[in-house]
């Protein structure tokens, strides 16, 4: 048993870093469902985090239902659209945001002009507005194609009117690089773009899941890179010029000194503030027709974007089913603007989950193979929950997002591995051990073997142990008056073994075995016990006590009583399973020890005495004898026993009231 126990530790060393070595290489493959269970270790951290008031440098104007009722169409009349960039501009804002396209001429019938290449007074209108203020961004949509698609969905030519929104500068990098690519662009009118003062695309990529988490800083299109209207309201705001905005392919966007980096499909987290309406809205009408108080838009980023039913772009976010598509747009400017970015490089966040994975299972595979149960489950548990922890608080409070899942699969697999390889042969040893064991012991001394199983040592060892022979006086005579009735011999003995194995499991001794009438027991093996001869002695106390309840039992049912004498000695004795392996093999003690026991039991008769101890027995319950009042020995005599040359002293246990 100790050399498998040697080999189930050596093999459950091993399974600890085969998983770890299956965790890094599930961080490097990077299978679509880890991430998504990554994405929503996320969601749970803004949960914790919960919500925060966004610094207030975007107000939000929103074409509601009250707005298209009042303008009495949708989309809204251009002319309504120039005044309220009026109604707005007056106000002095730092930016004029529309998450709106205009992509196509007004509709003027009542002018009854069937030219389609004239303007409608409401598109000069709002052209004049837009180059007036000075400060409008408006957004174009590019089509990035699905893999499964074959062509574009727009119609529309090409514009040229969108390249002045691109990157002016791109920088390659050796990092890995894979933006995301456009097929197709859809842009304002020609007269609306050259009137504002910077573009940005409007494009969106959702999470495997459908959540948005993320930006996209950059869309190639016809070998240009374009910024989202966030980037570009954002570059406005902070007064950088457009020469300032740069591209580190694969690793950052450059916005004047600040940098940002992103993924390797130029994306970015977005540190959302919370649910829908976290921001202040604003009725367009009542922008346009001067019914807000004022200075509501001084020095602000005013956001102007679509909220009535049927028109309105909703996302799904960490915060939120229902949250506008202008919110999220917002939430952008705002991480822009107050460099409130939540940090994740993707190639580096794998290098930090390579690195906690290895450190954690190098503490697992320390500690785990040198506990138990409970204390295997304390580490493991310990860790999972530590790594949660660090990861809420960078999260909440520096802003970085780590990885949760990898690391944690890797410290619960590796748990779980363990524990399960430890609870099968664990399984496995306690059956051996039951098996072996049930019919010596009492089934707490079973369990505890299981419980420490190394304390249960099946090979030969020495071993001081206490010995207890017990034999029924004139058990022969007894036999041969019921020779006709043998199955009332039968009956009789087993209700006396019967109770004496109680007896014995009481003490918690190792019954040895039966010899016809005989009894052998002893203490100290398999599991140690410092007490072994002062639970013999009290154990021969209580089967004489138990005895004299049988007997008064059959002298009411006519049976002549029996009686008993035991005989008990202490001594050094071989510990081990002897017999015919795979046929018979007993656990029992051999020695010259277990023979004085057998010796002295049999002087019993001579000295009238139902006990006998030895010298060796008796000095070990000495200690005992002097705190406790319940034993009372005296000594017999000196005598020499069979086999042996020097006389030995011998005492007798006298026997109380039961």
């Amino acid at each position: 048993m100790e050399w498998t126990q040697k080999r189930t530790q050596k093999i459950g060393r091993f399974l600890i870093p085969t998983v770890l070595l299956l965790s890094c290489l599930f961080v490097l493959i990077d299978p679509p469902f880890m991430e998504i269970l990554e994405l929503k270790t996320v969601d749970f951290r803004f949960w914790i985090r919960g919500k925060n008031i966004p610094p207030g440098h975007v107000v939000i104007v929103a074409i509601d239902e009250k707005t298209v009722r009042a303008w009495g169409r949708w989309p809204p009349p251009r002319a309504q659209m120039a005044t309220l960039i009026n109604q707005i501009s007056a106000q002095a804002p730092k930016v004029i945001v529309f998450d709106l396209l205009f992509t196509e001429k007004e509709s003027f019938a009542e002018t009854r002009e069937s030219s389609v290449e004239s303007l409608s007074p409401g598109d000069l209108a709002f052209q004049a507005a837009i180059k007036r203020a000075g400060n409008v961004v408006l957004p174009f949509a590019l089509d990035v194609l699905a893999t499964d698609q074959k062509s574009s969905e727009f119609t529309a030519p090409p514009s040229e009117s969108i390249l002045f929104s691109s990157y002016p500068r791109v920088n390659l990098s050796e990092a890995s690089f894979h933006p995301l690519h456009a097929v197709a662009a859809l842009a304002p009118l020609p007269l609306f773009a050259t009137a504002a003062a910077a573009m940005g695309h409007a494009f969106i990529l959702p999470d495997r899941d459908g959540v948005l988490r993320r930006e996209t800083l950059v869309v190639e299109y016809n070998g240009d890179y374009y910024p989202p209207i966030s980037l570009a309201a954002a570059r406005l705001y902070l007064g950088i010029p457009e020469m300032e905005m740069a591209i580190q392919m694969g690793e950052a966007v450059r916005l004047g000194k600040m940098n940002i980096p992103t993924d390797e499909l130029g994306r970015i987290s977005i540190d959302y503030f919370g649910k829908e309406k976290s921001y202040p809205f604003y009725s367009a009408v009542d922008v346009a027709s001067g019914q807000i108080p004022p200075g509501i838009f001084k020095e602000k980023v005013a956001l102007i974007g679509a909220s009535a039913m049927a028109t309105a772009d909703s996302k799904v976010t960490p915060f939120s089913n229902n949250m506008m598509g202008f919110e999220k747009n917002a939430t952008v400017i705002e991480n822009l603007i107050t460099n409130r970015l939540l940090h994740r490089s993707e190639g580096r966040m794998k290098g930090i989950s390579l690195g906690l994975i290895v450190l954690y299972g190098l503490i697992l595979w320390v500690v785990m193979p040198r506990c138990h149960a409970i204390g295997c489950a304390g580490w493991g548990g310990g860790l999972f929950v530590a790594h949660l922890l660090l990861a809420t608080i960078l999260f909440i409070h520096y802003k970085i997002w780590i990885d949760v899942v990898y690391p944690e699969i890797a410290v619960v697999g590796a748990y779980l591995v363990y524990t399960g390889f430890q609870y099968f042969t664990e399984e496995k040893k306690a059956r051996a051990i039951r098996k072996m064991f049930q019919s010596y012991v009492s089934p707490r001394v079973v369990e505890e073997m299981i419980k420490c199983p190394e304390l249960a040592r099946l090979g030969g060892y020495k071993q001081e142990v206490t010995i207890l022979f017990s034999d029924i006086v004139a058990f022969t005579p007894f036999c041969e008056e019921r020779k006709e009735r043998p199955s009332e011999v039968v009956s009789i003995l087993n209700e006396y073994l019967g109770a004496m194995t109680d007896i014995v499991f009481q003490w918690e001794g190792t019954l040895d075995k039966f010899v016809g009438d005989s009894i052998m027991v002893f203490w100290g093996a398999p599991l140690p016990q410092e007490d072994h001869a002062w639970r013999a002695v009290c154990c021969a106390r209580d089967m004489c006590r138990r005895l004299s309840r049988l007997q008064e039992k059959w002298k009411q049912e006519g049976t002549p009583p029996l009686d008993i004498g035991i005989g008990i000695n202490t001594g050094e004795v071989i510990v081990g399973n002897i017999g015919t392996d795979g046929k018979k093999m007993d656990y029992t003690v051999i020695g010259d020890a277990v023979n004085l026991a057998a010796r002295v039991e049999s002087l019993t008769r001579k000295y009238e005495s139902t006990i006998i101890l030895t010298e060796k027995t008796y000095t070990k319950i000495l200690l005992k004898l002097a705190r406790e009042t319940g034993l009372q020995i005296k000594k017999l005599d000196d005598v020499q026993v069979k086999g042996k040359e020097e006389t030995i002293s011998i005492y007798g246990l006298i026997l109380g009231q039961n």
